[in-house]
């Protein structure tokens, strides 16, 4: 048996696991962080002989910044190189990685490729997942990391962690994923259950890469939508960490214009479009709401859990494309399950609207507004939802033209049928209203 010690407020390794390897799962498309984050991976390991790294790094030759030659003698430094103008997107690179670099290292810790990490990381998630272990659990730790800014580092790294909440279902029937805070987060003393796995950060064994293979057709959406199912229906349980272990960069200006599908759309390549298109019909195919007719052999739901086993759990259902208060009002997950038949429970959802609003300034009469009433109303004109727009958004878009462009996303028990776009101004008042049917 494992045996764990408990000090202060973490746990720490005991010898039972001390030489247990970690396979670091690195995806970096042109990427300026790829060297940062390997040594602060090593740098900040407890032990950094345990540490080994699978890469694909798909570059362009111009760059230079993710040269990897000072790791060339390394043996646990393991890297397929791919030309930039040969990646396939995400899923394909990490397919690569785990189905040609991984070999018999005991655990996996899937990354983007631009990450900080805390001393003794390695220590830290080896103690959660033999912790859970212990408790009966099949356990993977995984989800959105708290961000860090490269050019303020470390001072500009989130201090708290996240959990992964649903927004809404996107039209194209798959889940907006995103993180929150998590209430109360200090008073947790391990980790707590999760309804989604984060593809920027996953750790579990070894066999849990072996089992639930990336799917290299896929392009990029839906990527955790797919694992988190998968990895369900194969008998794994999804935690969040409780404490920062790790930091993610996500939105970074050092990559602007030198993404995948920037660099495709320069080359006049627009076949990310289809290949996003073909990707989310096989993640509905996947999720039970559609049949397109695709050879899903490999990459299909596990046995040990069905699909509806996992619907139950977080309190999503997939072909009404809803979901419960409970799962709304970020509650740890399992759902309860109070319902005497399953009607009762097809009935406890609600429905996710979403809408992606583009107000230009040819739309609206006049030119002089403080703010813009969004509302979305019903077919009797009874409002379902309303925003006021009146921050810098309306300053810019009065002085430069620019668009007034995001996404509205509510639950509701009926859908809206048209959307409303009204203009303030504190002087003069109302305008016009200006409506359009959804």
């Amino acid at each position: 048996m494992i045996k764990t010690e408990k000090k202060t407020e973490e746990w720490v390794e005991v010898e039972e696991y001390h030489n247990k390897t970690i396979f670091v799962h690195l995806p970096a498309y042109r990427e300026p962080e790829l060297v940062p984050t390997i040594k602060s991976a090593l740098e900040n390991a407890d032990n950094p002989k345990r540490i080994h790294f699978g890469i694909c790094r798909q570059y362009n030759p111009e760059d230079g910044f993710d040269n990897l030659d000072e790791f060339k003698n390394d043996k646990r430094v393991k890297v397929h190189n791919m030309l930039y103008t040969e990646a396939k997107g995400l899923p394909y690179a990490r397919a690569i990685i785990n189905d040609t670099l991984l070999e018999d290292e005991d655990f996996v810790c899937q990354l983007d490729s631009h990450h900080r990490f805390i001393k003794g990381w390695d220590t830290l998630l080896l103690t959660w997942y033999y912790q859970l272990k212990e408790e009966g659990y099949n356990p993977l730790i995984c989800g959105y990391l708290p961000y860090y800014d490269p050019f303020n580092d470390p001072a500009g790294r989130t201090m708290e962690p996240w959990l992964s909440e649903a927004a809404c279902f996107y039209p194209f029937g798959t889940i907006f994923i995103r993180p929150c805070g998590i209430p109360n987060w200090q008073s947790l003393t391990k980790p707590f259950p999760a309804r989604f796995l984060s593809g920027h950060f996953a750790f579990g064994p070894n066999k849990w890469a072996r089992e639930v293979r990336h799917d290299p057709s896929l392009y990029f959406s839906g990527e955790e939508i797919n694992l988190t199912v998968r990895s369900y229906t194969h008998g794994y349980d999804l935690f969040h960490p409780h404490r920062n272990v790790i930091w993610h960069a996500t939105m970074r200006t050092e990559r602007n214009g030198i993404l995948l599908w920037d660099d495709q759309y320069k080359r006049g390549d627009y076949s990310f479009n289809k290949m996003q298109d073909d990707a989310r019909a096989k993640i509905r195919q996947l999720l039970r709401t559609e049949d397109n007719g695709f050879d899903l052999t490999g990459y299909d739901l596990g046995t040990v859990r069905t699909l509806r086993d996992y619907e139950k759990y977080a309190g999503i259902h997939f072909k009404k494309r809803s979901f419960q208060k409970y799962t709304v009002d970020r509650k740890f997950p399992p759902n309860p399950y109070p319902y005497k038949t399953e009607e009762e429970w097809e009935d406890s959802f609600m429905h996710s609207f979403y809408y992606l609003v583009n107000i230009e300034k040819n739309m609206l009469p006049g030119d002089n507004y403080d703010s813009i009433l969004v509302a979305f109303d019903d077919e009797n004109g009874i409002g379902i939802n309303s925003t006021s727009i009146d921050d810098h958004r309306i300053r810019n878009f009065i002085e430069k033209g620019t668009p007034i462009h995001y996404e509205a996303m509510f639950l509701t028990e009926k859908d809206p049928v048209r959307v409303v776009y009204w203009a303030y101004n504190n002087k003069t008042g109302w305008s016009d209203r200006v409506e359009f049917k959804i």
